[in-house]
């Protein structure tokens, strides 16, 4: 958009001073001829002869010549400067639109946390328990909790630049409401987004053995929804608690799973091969360019292939993820549920590769009969919507009914 406005305003100078010049050149050329004939008509030897009236009727005809060339030229030179002057206008608008629509109102905006806004690093963001928009210890969670009369407490885990705002303010009435209004404690938490899911799973479960620590909480069961990759987070810390023989499941009541990308996300596969397509060619800039679209993050090259394990990023290159086992047990001995949606109405080629937009569907439904319907009441535990985004499906009404009916028997 900025580089429109500049090639509008360039192209306003350019053709106003084109314009300018042109009519200063014609009219001053004009008013001289004039000027001269009628001079030349005047002189002793001419004034009085038909020439002499000629050259005189000629001067007159120029002058006005001039006259009409300089109104014309100063017209078109009004009319372009304010053709310039509404096509900025409307660059100005449409920017200013698509700022609102983008960054203001639609779905994504409300997704993407406030807290990683500006020029915060990802390497200063440490995963913490948030409380008012501020990273707070364990301790003051649970005296937060105690306060609060709640005796539901339940873990809210974001996804990918997402903090506690993903709850908060999604939809109407918010989620963070809704459990609130059912008497739920809900437990915000933020990662660092630049960390493989396998270290900030570690963080989930190292931050929940220390709420757990308390007496009153030790003896709950807590309840637990997941959005987008914080699923994999999620599954991250209940593979590492269970491979230390202290399975987190058994502290864990009901487990909803929103979007999550088990089988990864073909947004960071289609730039993973671009970029190593980019880096092959004999181009030196093209191959620089590749390089350093092949230097992300470790979460996104981890979100490639739902690698949720420590093991799996630490062995071989990242094209020996792509033959890596997704699913360890993790899931067994808990009480889960899965939501995700499509955004094609119809099932046809296109809407199976292109999923809800960001995860492809083979990647969102992985689990969907292997683990969730082979659990009892195989018929609530996979929600499927239709017509929605990987964005769009949590302010939707249709999450709501279904978190309702499943955790409230509502």
């Amino acid at each position: 958009m900025k580089l429109g406005k500049f090639a509008v305003s360039f192209a306003r100078d350019t053709s106003l001073g084109v314009l300018s010049g042109v009519k200063s050149a014609l009219t001053g050329s004009f008013e001289w001829c004039a000027k001269s004939l009628s001079q030349i008509s005047e002189t002793p030897t001419v004034n009085g002869t038909r020439f002499g009236e000629f050259l005189k009727n000629t001067g007159i005809s120029l002058a006005e010549a001039g006259s009409k060339t300089e109104e014309g030229l100063s017209k078109a030179f009004e009319s372009t400067a304010q053709a310039m002057h509404t096509a900025l206008e409307a660059l100005s608008e449409t920017e200013s639109l698509i700022q609102k629509k983008v960054f203001e109102n639609i779905s994504v905006s409300s997704v993407v946390g406030e807290s990683f806004a500006g020029m915060i690093t990802t390497s200063e963001i440490q995963a913490s328990f948030r409380l008012d928009g501020k990273d707070v210890s364990p301790e003051e969670v649970l005296a937060d909790w105690k306060k609060s009369g709640s005796k539901k407490p339940i873990l809210c885990v974001p996804g990918l630049f997402c903090d506690e705002g993903l709850w908060t303010k999604n939809g109407e009435p918010s989620f963070s409401e809704i459990l609130i209004q059912e008497n739920y404690y809900p437990i915000y938490l933020r990662f660092n987004p630049g960390a493989h899911i396998s270290e900030n799973g570690s963080k989930l479960l190292e931050l929940v053995k220390k709420v757990l620590e308390d007496p009153e909480l030790k003896s709950k069961k807590f309840d637990v929804v997941s959005y987008s990759q914080g699923g994999l987070i999620l599954r991250s810390a209940l593979y590492s608690s269970k491979k230390e023989g202290n399975p987190l499941s058994s502290n864990i009541q009901k487990v909803l799973f929103i979007s999550s990308p088990d089988g990864g996300s073909y947004i960071e596969k289609v730039g993973f091969w671009l970029g190593l397509g980019a880096e092959a060619l004999p181009v030196f800039p093209v191959q620089l360019v590749g390089y350093i679209g092949n230097q992300r993050s470790e979460a996104m090259k981890d979100l490639s292939h739902g690698i949720i394990r420590e093991e799996d990023w630490k062995e071989g290159t990242h094209l020996g993820r792509y033959g890596k086992e997704k699913y360890f047990g993790e899931l067994d001995d808990i009480d889960a549920y899965q939501i995700y949606s499509f955004v094609s109405e119809e099932e046809g080629d296109w809407s199976s590769w292109i999923g809800d937009g960001i995860v492809e569907k083979p990647s969102l439904t992985l689990l969907s009969d292997s683990i969730f319907r082979k659990k009892s009441n195989p018929d609530t535990r996979v929600k499927i919507l239709k017509g929605l985004s990987h964005y769009q499906i949590m302010p939707s009404a249709e999450l709501r009914e279904y978190f309702t009916k499943i955790f409230l028997g509502k």
